[in-house]
């Protein structure tokens, strides 16, 4: 498997385990809701079992105390905590409508709380005809006394199934919230695993690429030193050879002017030299001027720019700051193959018809700046000068490619108003070379 397609597949998993690791929280917060939930209705069945055993005994006192003393506002009373006990049945039956063995535990009290009622109705009525007597009562009491037993170990009984269903209940969501938390844990140690993987495998490919990067900048850098080199030789080999044919040429065509003064081919075969060696001189000092190490940048750069001018037709206005120090071989030659593209580009390209042309020390650097008055660079070119430095053709590249060898930067602005190049570099100075006396020795 490729380096791309690793890190993708380690990408792909770190997300499925995350995405696993969100279903078992969203599973286990479920589960602990649902634990809460039935914990809750535990405690509801029980309060509706309390509220029957209270409403119910309160309803047997109030008839007690009717039969004692006949007053008729407590009938009423009476009669409200029948109703309030009938309530509290409904409650219970609703909370297990879910539970088959609560259901037979709830039929058979309400068996008993309906014969419990309608034996306080019967001592009631026997209260209210007047045919009450104290041993009718007392039947009544002890049948009451007797559902009231049955009652209670049912409420019992219902209140530890209720009880042991909980803690059934509990146990297993606690068995099942384990194995999530498991499940949670491990998925989000796996994506945690595989995100590290992952991060590891891009950094492997950042370092590959940037390793790659840097082997082709050093390449690139080789490239222009020997293209640079190759035009040194190539300028020199025009100059010392083709140049001096040339010249020895000239001599020849002048000495046969001399015998043939009048002759029209001759005048034109000397006019015809005259324009090749300028033309040879133009070209080899153009490949690498003589005036770079022989006086400088300050002096080539004039040189270049007023040939330019004059080859070209645009105005060229020079600011060249003078320098007591020579800047450093590499240095010169960059700034001048900048300043050589940048023109060139304006010639060709821009049609501006004026140019300025600026070279300043600013501080610990060298800043040389080309701007023209022209079309500017398409929109697209610009905007992608701007992101990547890339898009701007060779010659941009390769000025670019020279400014970051010896550790510029290239900027290059544009709109509809013209462009502007600023090349800033490192301003490292030749080594002063302190001259020798030389001893004259007297005669």
């Amino acid at each position: 498997m490729s380096s791309a397609g690793k890190i993708n597949a380690a990408l792909a998993a770190a997300i499925i385990f995350l995405v696993l690791s969100s279903f078992a929280a969203y599973f286990a917060f479920a589960r602990l809701k649902q634990s809460q939930h039935w914990v809750q209705h535990t405690r509801d069945v029980e309060g509706a079992l309390d509220n029957l055993a209270l409403t119910t005994a309160r309803a047997g006192r109030l008839r007690s105390q009717y039969v004692d003393s006949g007053d008729p506002a407590v009938l009423d009373k009476q009669a409200d905590a029948v109703v309030q006990v009938r309530n509290a049945l409904s409650t219970i039956q609703r909370l297990t409508i879910d539970n088959i063995e609560e259901q037979n535990n709830y039929r058979q009290l309400s068996e008993l709380i309906e014969r419990r009622i309608a034996l306080m109705d019967r001592a009631l009525e026997l209260k209210r005809t007047g045919g009450s007597t104290p041993e009718a009562q007392a039947q009544i009491s002890r049948e009451i006394l007797a559902d009231a037993d049955e009652v209670d170990r049912i409420l019992r009984s219902m209140h530890a199934d209720e009880q042991d269903l909980l803690a059934d209940r509990q146990q297993r969501e606690s068995t099942m919230f384990t194995l999530i938390a498991a499940v949670l844990a491990s998925s989000l140690f796996f994506a945690l695993v595989l995100f590290l993987i992952h991060h590891q495998l891009l950094t492997d490919q950042v370092s590959e690429r940037q390793r790659a990067e840097t082997a082709q900048r050093a390449l690139s850098a080789r490239l222009l030193t020997l293209q640079d080199e190759e035009r040194r030789r190539f300028a020199r080999e025009l100059h010392d050879s083709v140049g001096q044919h040339l010249s020895a040429l000239k001599m020849a065509v002048a000495m046969l002017q001399a015998k043939l003064p009048n002759d029209r081919i001759v005048q034109d075969c000397l006019k015809l030299l005259d324009d090749s060696i300028k033309e040879t001189r133009t070209i080899s000092h153009l490949l690498h001027p003589p005036l770079l190490d022989e006086a400088g940048l300050n002096s080539a750069m004039r040189w270049f720019i007023e040939g330019f001018a004059q080859r070209s037709g645009i105005e060229v206005t020079m600011e060249i700051q003078e320098s007591p120090e020579r800047l450093t071989d590499s240095i010169e030659l960059v700034l001048f193959r900048v300043l050589q593209e940048s023109l060139t580009n304006v010639h060709r390209h821009s049609g501006a018809k004026r140019a300025d042309v600026s070279l300043v020390t600013s501080g610990n650097s060298v800043i040389l700046k080309v701007k023209d008055y022209g079309c500017g660079l398409p929109a697209s070119v610009s905007g992608t000068l701007r992101e990547d430095g890339t898009g701007g053709g060779v010659g941009l590249a390769g000025m670019m490619e020279r400014v970051r060898e010896i550790g510029g930067g290239l900027d290059v602005n544009s709109d509809a108003s013209g462009t502007e190049v600023v090349a800033t570099v490192p301003a490292r100075f030749r080594p002063q070379q302190h001259e020798t006396p030389v001893a004259v020795q007297e005669v």
